[in-house]
Formats: structure tokens, C-alpha cells, sequence
């Protein structure tokens, strides 16, 4: 006994030739022609919305289109990793509040105290010559 896959259809609908929908008319509406409707309007224009692309051309679009919805998956899966990994972590180099170490005054060091008259009858000291 065979087992059924439940994509069985869906791959048989896709390798089975492709059958183009009938044309429809799409008309451009409002005052700008911002705005499409299947149904005919008052200032409506009939716009061709044919697709033009050859069968080989509509198969490569839809591979690249499933190859990039199954990229992005992937990459939504490692941000989801890595959001979790990052869970209950703090911002690195971001503090809110200075350490208590920080946050105490430095005390300030002790001045020397130095008498104005040490200071003024100190004479310069002599260069040294050099000889050559």
C-alpha cells in the first residue's frame, strides 16, 4: 500500500502544463487613476493587464519568488535565535546610574604650603658649560 503525500496535488498542479486565465478587464479609476476595479466606472480607462512573460519566464519568477519566501524564512528564524539569546541582557556600554564608587566625591589632595619668602630668596641655578 502507497501512502499519500498531502503536497501530492499541489506538485502535480505545478508540473502539469499551465493553463493562462482568460484576459480581464481592469479599469483604472478615479481622479487621479489612482484606484483599479474589476467593474466598470464612471471616469474609468480599461488598462491591459496581460502578462506578457513567456512560460519559461513565469516558471523562473516563481522559483526565485519560493527561493526567496524560503530565505526569508531562514533569516527570520536566526533573528528569532538570536532574540532569545539576547533575552535579559542589557544594552552593552549603556548605564542608567553611575557605581557607588563613581557616584562618591573624590577627596581632594593635600596642598603643600609654600612661604612667599622660601620662594623669593631661592637663587637660579647655574647652567652647566658644555665643552666641545
Amino acid at each position: 500500500m502507497t501512502r499519500r503525500r498531502w503536497w501530492a496535488p499541489r506538485d502535480a498542479a505545478l508540473a502539469g502544463p499551465s493553463f493562462a486565465a482568460p484576459p480581464q478587464t481592469v479599469y483604472r479609476c478615479g481622479p487621479a487613476g489612482r484606484s483599479y476595479s474589476q467593474t466598470p466606472c464612471a471616469d474609468g480607462h480599461a488598462v491591459v493587464v496581460d502578462d506578457v512573460r513567456s512560460a519559461s519566464q513565469q516558471k523562473a519568477a516563481r522559483e526565485v519568488a519560493a527561493r526567496d519566501a524560503e530565505h526569508a524564512k531562514q533569516l527570520a528564524a536566526e533573528r528569532r535565535q538570536r532574540e532569545e539569546a539576547a533575552r535579559g541582557q542589557q544594552a552593552a556600554g549603556f548605564r542608567t546610574a553611575p557605581t557607588a564608587a563613581e557616584a562618591a566625591p573624590a577627596p581632594a589632595p593635600a596642598r603643600k604650603s609654600k612661604s612667599k619668602s622660601a620662594a623669593t630668596t631661592r637663587a637660579p641655578k647655574p647652567i652647566a658649560a658644555t665643552s666641545r
